[in-house]
């Protein structure tokens, strides 16, 4: 192009200030801009994309700055040299996201084999290749309704312990499995005993919660009669007004001990006002409370307003043997707000099965104080002991001498 003074040039960049600085560069202020538009030009690997710059149409007005001296030619050479540096950065760049994006397909597919090879290992662990063993052991655990992390557990606890060649020591391996359960199982501790002694029991509808109250208040009872110590106080009361008989049946249950239930409490005046009357003339007081679905948290949570009384009480949550591992788990969680500090399990004598009790108070984190087996309000009620849990279950080949020596004290 020719250089003479006011012929228009043209200078492309990125922007239209980048066009700017390199005439500045260049020129000084010795331009003039006349006009510029965008343009699209070929970038990229084999030009492949198309970039958006400026171009700038302009003209000078210094006569040494047509004379192509050595001074300009050398500092055009030193831009154009930068822009190929630049270009050539930009091809660097490129072909490593490209090195990088290919690296990361392969870890990926990689990952999905792994995992395909960890399920298949799974799998495996109840397939036909299992140990003979174990797939006794997996189908006695599920005949007595344990949960399947639960008998994961077990499983996952054989294969740590034993050898291949012990695995064919099927008494052995048993022996150990009804230990676990049994090491898996909380008793909760005896109370230190200071009157008034307050007992709440809660629940849902229909798991024998005032039938359960009324079996506690009668062994009271019958332990200090047992022990020749003097007849103990009581108070009871209920906060049950909305089934029906609901303090007829207490009532019916208490004459038969001697014993007289105050009237139902509805509000936390009234619970606190019961309290403070009897809290100085009674060793013991035992409220029975409304029985709701689990899932009814409305009255849950009333309910919960109703007992916030300073009483310091112990807190047992009913819930019967029979009841389904995944609703017992619904249970446990919705009822947790009411604080209780342990299991009763009710109603043992209508079922054989108990690994879904077991399972849960595992997985909840709970301990369980009684267990129930009957309507006799004075006989059918017990201690919890890890034991007499271990001798409920079925299938298994237990020693009943070795679990006495071993969990005897609970």
């Amino acid at each position: 192009m020719s250089l003479e003074n006011g012929i228009k040039q043209t200078i492309e960049a990125d922007s239209l200030e980048e066009c700017k600085r390199l005439l500045h560069e260049k020129y000084g202020d010795d331009f003039n801009i006349e006009g510029r538009e965008s343009v699209f030009k070929s970038c990229g690997l084999f030009g492949l994309r198309q970039k958006e710059v400026q171009r700038v149409t302009y003209t000078v007005n210094h006569k040494n700055a047509y004379e192509g001296n050595s001074y300009n030619a050398e500092k055009e050479r030193l831009l154009e040299q930068e822009q190929l540096e630049r270009n050539k950065q930009a091809i660097i760049q490129q072909q490593a996201s490209i090195k990088l994006n290919s690296t990361l397909s392969t870890l990926a597919n990689q990952m999905v084999e792994i995992n395909s090879k960890i399920s298949t290992m799974n799998a495996n662990k109840s397939g036909p290749e299992q140990h003979q063993t174990i797939k006794q052991i997996e189908e006695i655990l599920e005949q007595n309704e344990f949960t399947m992390s639960y008998i994961r557990m077990i499983e996952d606890k054989i294969r740590e312990h034993f050898s291949l060649a012990d695995l064919d020591d099927y008494n052995l391996v048993e022996r150990h499995v009804v230990d676990w359960i049994g090491e898996s199982i909380q008793i909760a501790p005896e109370k230190v005993f200071r009157p008034p002694h307050v007992v709440v029991i809660i629940g849902p509808t229909g798991v024998g919660k005032t039938t359960t109250l009324s079996k506690l208040a009668a062994q009271t009872i019958l332990n200090a009669k047992k022990q020749n110590l003097k007849r103990p106080q009581l108070c009871i009361f209920t906060i049950d007004s909305m089934r029906v008989g609901a303090l007829e049946q207490l009532s019916k249950i208490s004459e038969a001990m001697k014993e007289k239930v105050i009237k139902a409490a509805q509000t936390p005046d009234d619970v606190k006002e019961i309290y403070e009357q009897y809290r100085d003339h009674v060793d013991y007081i035992f409220v029975d409370t409304g029985g709701y679905s689990p899932n009814d948290s409305t009255h849950i949570g009333k309910m919960q307003n109703v007992l916030d009384v300073n009483m310091n009480p112990d807190v047992y949550l009913c819930v019967t043997a029979s009841t389904k591992a995944s609703d017992l788990q619904i249970i446990f969680r919705n009822y947790e707000p009411l604080g209780y500090e342990s299991i009763i399990v009710t109603k043992c004598d209508e079922t054989r099965q108990i690994g879904n009790i077991i399972s849960v108070l595992y997985d909840k984190h709970k301990s369980v104080s009684y267990i129930t087996d009957g309507q006799n309000i004075a006989r059918n009620i017990s201690k919890a002991s890890v034991v007499d849990m271990l001798m409920r279950l079925n299938g298994f080949n237990i020693d009943r001498d070795h679990i006495e020596n071993k969990f005897g004290e609970n």
